[in-house]
């Protein structure tokens, strides 16, 4: 499975809990892109082939009208979900997955 690119809006403890899934998982602080907007942390992750991970519908508006190119997205809903169930989710979403999917994914 490609890599992750988890947004700034990603819980840090959702990073760490995907790391500890043997998950390959990059984060805007990790990458020195903390602050940037939201066009060049999708273009940041499409350059690196990561799939984005975000809170963030606001990248779904960017590459629905077919504005930007993406590497994947998935995008999760977080309200009323603690840090366990965000992980489990994106785990389990993962794990169906293949390699060279490019798509997006709402969980």
């Amino acid at each position: 499975m490609r890599p992750l690119y988890c947004d700034e809006g990603i819980w840090i403890p959702v990073a760490d809990g995907l790391r500890r899934r043997e998950w390959t998982v990059h984060t805007v602080r990790g990458e020195g892109t903390l602050g940037d907007p939201d066009r060049d942390q999708l273009s940041y992750a499409r350059r690196n082939d990561w799939i984005l991970v975000t809170f963030d519908d606001d990248f779904l508006s960017l590459v629905e009208t077919n504005e930007l190119e993406h590497a994947g997205i998935i995008y999760v809903q977080q309200a009323g979900r603690d840090i366990g169930g965000v992980v489990k989710t994106i785990d389990a979403l993962l794990e169906t997955l293949s390699s060279d999917d490019r798509g997006i994914h709402y969980c």
